[in-house]
């Protein structure tokens, strides 16, 4: 009876954990250390719209500026989670001075992400 009910116990954990992740749409590149300082932060929010897809590039620094630091990480946060949006890196990121994302939503869903972007 211990041994059915440790069985249960795990394969719930592992389904619940499975779920957990599966609707996670959070993306991450490179790594933060100590002495990191948050570059740039913007949220991005899109409504939705009837049978479309909400797409939106994020460009770091913007257009006649410049970064004199080197970026260390990028973050991504989808607020909405279950909606199927994703963020994709284009260019530049983690090592570099500039980045481009693209962020996409589902069809028929709209976009609620923020941008993070740490360097030294």
């Amino acid at each position: 009876m211990k041994a059915r009910t440790a069985i249960a116990l795990i394969g719930f954990a592992v389904l619940a954990t499975f779920v957990a992740t599966s609707m996670a749409t959070n993306s991450t590149w490179g790594q933060r250390t100590r002495y990191d300082r948050l570059l740039y932060r913007t949220d991005v929010v899109k409504k939705s719209s009837l049978w479309r897809v909400i797409s939106v590039d994020v460009e770091y620094p913007g257009k006649n500026a410049s970064n004199p630091f080197n970026i260390t990480q990028v973050t991504a946060i989808d607020h909405k989670r279950k909606d199927g949006g994703f963020a994709q890196l284009r260019k530049g990121g983690p090592g570099y001075r500039n980045v481009t994302l693209h962020i996409k939503s589902a069809r028929n869903h709209g976009l609620n992400y923020t941008v993070e972007i740490f360097g030294n």
